[in-house]
């Protein structure tokens, strides 16, 4: 987590305080408050093409699923790149006028950050601390990132590691080893009584937008006769993905001219879903032989699968069979994967005490 200067004193009193736990995600973003707020949000920021678009739009900026929704009309930009946010330069050196270009990337941030907060339900007057979930071992660059976009928009922030925040609202607070697997980063962290450290910590590239791209790519090669976007893979993912030995078949239909034809797409999927695993299990088998050896069993039978990836079927059973060689393991989904993240931010946020809470844009190394 990340520490500044102390808060200010004559802090509102508790009643007064808005506590927000927020999931910053690739593909998508959660939230949760103390007052009962739950929502989430597709991570993606887009401006109309042309005046066309504005027109049909009403909008200068558009914002998730609104933007999903209308992508043929407007320019996409996903900020959060592999789990943390996209840097571009804030100068353009090719511009004969010298002035500072046009920055959408950071813009993105400024909007996504602006609608999350938006989405709290903040009442005038009140203090804002909020937790903040990052991938667990993004760099102090990162963290700085996360820290700039919320500062003048709430009062206080803490920054901590996705899985630590899933294992924390759990109350996985010991022996538990977390394997949050989201769309630009899969991470994985070891609780042992404390809050982990770096060597506790793993973040993987290879998660779920690696899978997306895999399998575009792989049903493009087969159904050469159709085109298929990128949503279009994606939604047959969403819908069937799985990790399996067993005997399945996954058949879909693909417009090809004008009419549907039916293609089994089951090696396709089953290829791409499995390309995460060997980084994964590797990871999960290092974070285990470097366990204290007298907790190493405990640690096996406390494995819990979160984020969205945790929903390919067959992952728990596969997880568990590739770590059964150090002995008998159990490995568990979590209930809310949408949440669980938020969840756990949100918890971590009310139980702070006052002390440990550092104001925004003050922050110090």
């Amino acid at each position: 987590m990340e520490a500044g200067e102390s808060a200010a004193s004559g802090q509102a009193p508790n009643d007064n305080i808005l506590y927000i736990g927020i999931d910053l995600g690739t593909s998508q973003s959660s939230i949760v408050t103390n007052t009962g707020v739950k929502s989430t949000v597709a991570s993606v920021v887009g401006w109309p093409k042309d005046l066309i678009s504005y027109k049909f739009l009403k909008k200068q900026v558009v914002i998730g699923e609104e933007c999903l929704e209308n992508r043929m009309a407007v320019d996409m930009i996903w900020p959060l790149e592999n789990g943390v946010f996209r840097h571009r330069p804030e100068q353009n050196d090719d511009q004969d006028t010298g002035e500072p270009s046009l920055n959408r990337e950071a813009e993105a941030v400024e909007h996504l950050i602006n609608y999350i907060i938006e989405l709290s339900g903040r009442q005038p007057g009140q203090e804002v601390r909020t937790v903040i979930g990052c991938p667990a071992r993004a760099s102090e660059e990162d963290r700085q990132a996360l820290i700039d976009a919320v500062t003048g928009k709430v009062d206080y922030a803490l920054i901590a590691s996705e899985p630590f925040l899933v294992a924390y609202g759990l109350d996985l607070f010991n022996n538990a080893l977390i394997i949050d697997i989201g769309a630009g980063t899969l991470d994985l962290c070891r609780m042992h009584g404390t809050i982990p450290s770096e060597e506790d910590q793993r973040t993987l590239l290879k998660a779920g937008n690696y899978i997306d791209t895999r399998f575009h790519m792989l049903l493009q090669e087969k159904v050469k006769d159709s085109p298929i976007t990128p949503e279009m893979s994606r939604e047959i993912k969403e819908q069937s993905a799985f990790v399996s030995s067993q005997k399945e078949v996954i058949y879909f239909d693909f417009q090809v001219e004008g009419k549907p034809k039916t293609y089994d797409v089951t090696e396709e999927l089953r290829e791409s879903c499995e390309s995460v695993l060997p980084e994964l299990i590797s990871s999960a088998r290092e974070l285990i032989i470097t366990f204290d050896p007298e907790y190493q069993h405990d640690l096996r039978q406390n494995i819990l699968l979160a984020g969205g990836g945790s929903q390919i079927r067959g992952l728990a059973e596969e997880v568990r069979s590739n770590l059964t060689e150090f002995g008998p393991c159990r490995v568990n989904t979590v209930e809310d994967p949408v949440y669980s993240g938020a969840l756990g931010a949100l918890k971590l946020a009310q139980d702070m005490p006052d002390i440990e809470w550092r104001q925004v844009g003050k922050l110090t190394r």
